[in-house]
């Protein structure tokens, strides 16, 4: 620490004596009276956050994995610009969902009083406003701590309700009126798990034995819980946890690990479509789960989205054997829905996990990777720009 100057008094005041008048100097004035370098003079650091730079349909959020280095938290990435514009703080493990109004983020999270220890509280927090500022929290009964997955934590279509996925001390969802902000039921699914909404209040969920449960409420707001038919093998070629189900239209896509697309249209009374084939789509013949057998197969940790306007199908594909459906894909494959035929296949530029695209009028398509995104046409592959981020372990896009 440099000493002040033997002129400067304790108070850090130097007197001098000026044509017999005395005058107070600042320790800078004197310092610079005697030749001295002059100190730095030091700013307060202020808080405060920043508007987004205007919403825009274009906007992707993604969760960080847990690891080194990565703090844990929700990052919202401009795909216009490819740049970061946002950061909203979460635990580990959680899940989250925009709003219809684009505008409002809910996030299912679990925090401990002592970190990794003490009381547990499982909320359910909301960030809204043009700085996404938490708007306060609603107490959830328990939730599903796991790898990040989808299909945990769902909104109805119109916002009004949240559904998340619990395990305490059974599998049941916790259902949450979100005008209200308060819990409405947990609802028991015994040996099913996952939500995938429809209708104005109804969810379905995957069953352990190859079925869906279907979950509605009658007018006094009672849930009944009724199983379906049983419809994929549960044992040589199940349904991935990661398939898709659209709120809005009631659609869902329950894709294999063969790579199989169960068509359902979601309701009281589900309507199963035909079964179809990725593999058969391209011309090839279908995957098996035969031992040594090595055929094109989806994959990654989000590996598929839907284009509802175009009914396009968007799936990473790999190469592997049987039960290889966490290997990240080198290609993308399109395929039509209502033909049933691949369209284009698209090679990535490093093998990518996750996969989302907009639902504007003039969508992009996104891959990422453990340490990239790329931002892509939806319509020839190109790849229109890219950015470095930390490893995701979900995505969602605005509008979704």
């Amino acid at each position: 620490m440099k000493r002040l100057p033997r002129r400067a008094a304790a108070s850090g005041i130097a007197a001098v004596l000026v044509l017999g008048c005395v005058r107070l100097v600042q320790p800078a004035q004197a310092a610079a009276a005697a030749g001295e370098a002059t100190p730095p003079v030091l700013q307060s650091e202020t808080a405060g956050t920043t508007p987004f730079p205007g919403l825009t349909a274009h906007e992707l959020a993604y969760s960080a994995m847990d690891s080194v280095g990565a703090a844990p938290g929700i990052r919202i990435i401009n795909g216009d610009t490819a740049s970061l514009v946002g950061t909203v703080y979460s635990s580990q493990y959680e899940n989250f969902a925009w709003a219809p109004d684009h505008r409002t983020l809910y996030v299912s999270e679990t925090y401990w009083t002592m970190g990794n220890r003490g009381t547990r509280e499982d909320v359910l927090s909301i960030y809204g406003g043009p700085t996404l500022r938490n708007e306060g929290e609603i107490t959830l009964p328990g939730r599903l701590i796991s790898d990040p997955k989808t299909n945990t934590f769902a909104l109805s279509a119109d916002g009004h309700y949240a559904y998340d996925y619990s395990f305490q001390p059974a599998p049941s969802v916790s259902v949450v009126d979100l005008r209200q902000r308060k819990l409405l039921a947990s609802v028991e699914i015994p040996g099913c798990g996952l939500v995938y909404p429809f209708g104005e209040r109804g969810f379905a969920s995957l069953c352990a034995d190859g079925s869906l449960a279907v979950i509605d409420a009658d007018p006094q707001g009672r849930y009944s819980v009724h199983r379906t038919n049983r419809f994929f093998d549960i044992m040589n070629d199940p349904v991935m946890d990661e398939s898709i189900g659209d709120a809005r239209s009631g659609l869902a896509f329950f894709i294999t690990n063969n790579g199989w697309v169960h068509p359902v249209h979601l309701g009281d009374q589900p309507r199963f479509d035909q079964a179809w084939s990725i593999e058969q789509a391209a011309g090839l013949s279908p995957a098996t789960s035969r031992v040594g057998s090595i055929s094109w197969r989806p994959g990654g940790q989000v590996f598929a989205a839907y284009q509802q306007s175009t009914a396009r199908l968007y799936v990473l594909m790999h190469e592997g054997h049987p039960w290889s459906s966490e290997q990240a894909g080198t290609e993308i494959w399109v395929l039509d829905t209502r033909q049933h035929r691949l369209l284009q296949r698209w090679q990535v530029p490093e093998s990518a996990s996750l996969v989302a695209i907009t639902p504007d009028a003039h969508p992009l398509l996104f891959a990422l990777s453990s340490n990239w995104l790329w931002v892509m046409s939806p319509d020839s592959g190109a790849v229109l720009r890219a950015m470095q981020i930390v490893q995701p372990a979900l995505v969602k896009v605005r509008g979704e």
